[in-house]
């Protein structure tokens, strides 16, 4: 809104006393916001990640102390932690020394994608186009193994796609190779835009704009996965303090028959 509406909205309102109190709260607002820096006002605000990210379709996987914790809808609307926050884009953070999901073998902070009606999204990547899209940066690695999953597409048995930083490559994993690199010489901190497309029997992923993989794959029972998968732990020599780390600033979902 303007502030011309701003006043003609007052007016038609409140009447001219009114005006006088919306001019006065208006000066005192965008003085604040002058004097203020960006972080600042975010932090006065305190959002928590449901009003930075629609997660209506998803639920979190989190690395709580001394057990694995999922946060599900509606619940995870409104549920902001140490390793689920929101510091102007939502931070995903999974400590070495976190709880380990069942059938895992390393610490996650990181959304599974779910339906609306809130039972586990699953399609085909024959079927339909699904399009994952992902504005994020990776801003920390554990030192003694410095790798982290940032994003995938995962079916009911194992991962079928991830997008693996591994100090500085980053690349898009499958089957257990890696099938094209992102970017060599990734630096921590730098923002970047992920698209991935599963669609007539192929896997597509689009690195700031660039076409960079395209795979065959045809199988049911998939959905996707973003956030933070630390691929460290305790046994591979990183200390308790070690953690992976990503923020997202932007996520959507998108399918299509």
């Amino acid at each position: 809104m303007t502030r011309r509406q701003v006043l003609r909205t007052a007016v038609t309102y409140t009447g001219v006393a009114g005006l006088a109190a919306t001019v006065t709260e208006l000066a005192e607002y965008l003085k604040w916001r002058l004097a203020t820096p960006r972080k600042a006002r975010f932090e006065a605000i305190q959002p928590v990640p449901g009003q930075i990210l629609d997660l209506s379709i998803w639920k979190v996987s989190l690395p709580t102390s001394g057990h694995f914790t999922e946060i599900t809808q509606p619940a995870l609307a409104t549920h902001s932690d140490p390793d689920f926050r929101a510091v102007c884009a939502v931070q995903f953070t999974a400590p070495v020394a976190g709880s380990i999901q069942p059938g895992s073998n390393y610490p996650r902070s990181e959304l599974r994608e779910m339906n609306r009606d809130g039972s586990p999204a699953s399609w085909s990547t024959a079927a339909g186009r699904h399009t994952m899209e992902i504005t994020q940066r990776i801003t920390h690695l554990p030192r003694v193994k410095p790798e982290l999953v940032a994003g995938q597409i995962h079916d009911s048995k194992e991962y079928v796609i991830l997008i693996w930083l591994s100090r500085t490559r980053l690349s898009v994993m499958y089957a257990g190779s890696s099938i094209g690199v992102l970017d060599p010489h990734y630096d921590l901190g730098t923002v970047f835009a992920l698209k991935i497309v599963a669609a007539d029997g192929f896997i597509e992923v689009y690195y700031n704009g660039a076409l960079k993989v395209r795979q065959a794959d045809n199988r049911p029972s998939c959905y996707f996965k973003a956030g933070c998968y630390t691929q460290s732990n305790l046994r591979r020599g990183d200390s308790p303090q070690d953690f992976g780390q990503v923020e997202i600033l932007s996520l959507s979902v998108a399918h299509q028959p």
